[in-house]
């Protein structure tokens, strides 16, 4: 892969891009997905397909979009999403050495994809730690304006909004999580469920 293309779709994502965990379905255990997703956006079609073909050679595979603007003085704003840990992973390793204004934020997710790589199984429950880190980078997106200075991950995590937002989830998340009873009744209402063992 080119350095200097590299480079520059580093330069583009801290312009015009976006490095979070989104909030996703619940799954049967009552727990909400965290997704890991960076997003570059713009309005030259040329630009993107460029951004396009460099994240085509770093991960396996990104979702484009588009949506018209509102007032009919401005073009459409076109969207490159990458998402999942199997993508985001790759993509982060390649633009994170040359990053700047969000460094810290791809610093937070790849350390969020470790977390969840490291877990005992899939699916397992998040961890304390990655509930701070799904804080940290929305507290960052809103009051990077609001800064003199960048923390570093140690620093953004142990603060205390963070800390106290992510217990606060993590203990609603623990308590709306089904119980094995409450599993077996739910899914007794299913069709297959009834079909294969309510006719006995």
């Amino acid at each position: 892969m080119d350095t200097k293309k590299v480079i520059w779709l580093a330069g583009f994502i801290d312009a015009d891009g976006c490095i979070r965990l989104s909030k996703g379905w619940k799954n049967k255990k009552g727990q909400y997905s965290l997704i890991p997703q960076i997003t570059v956006h713009n309005v030259c079609v040329v630009t993107l397909n460029e951004v396009a073909d460099i994240i085509g050679k770093i991960c396996p595979g990104f979702q484009t979009t588009w949506r018209k603007r509102i007032s009919k003085k401005h073009s459409k704003m076109y969207n490159i999403s990458i998402m999942g840990i199997k993508r985001t992973k790759p993509l982060l390793e390649a633009i994170k050495p040359y990053l700047i204004t969000k460094r810290l934020e791809a610093e937070l997710l790849y350390k969020f994809i470790n977390n969840r790589l490291n877990a005992p199984y899939h699916n397992a429950k998040y961890s304390s730690e990655a509930y701070q880190i799904y804080y940290a980078l929305k507290e960052l997106k809103l009051a990077r304006h609001l800064r003199d200075f960048t923390p570093t991950v140690e620093e953004i995590l142990n603060q205390d909004k963070v800390r106290t937002s992510a217990k606060a989830l993590e203990e609603a998340e623990m308590t709306s999580r089904l119980s094995e009873e409450e599993r077996k009744k739910q899914a007794s209402t299913l069709v297959w469920y009834r079909k294969d063992r309510s006719r006995k």
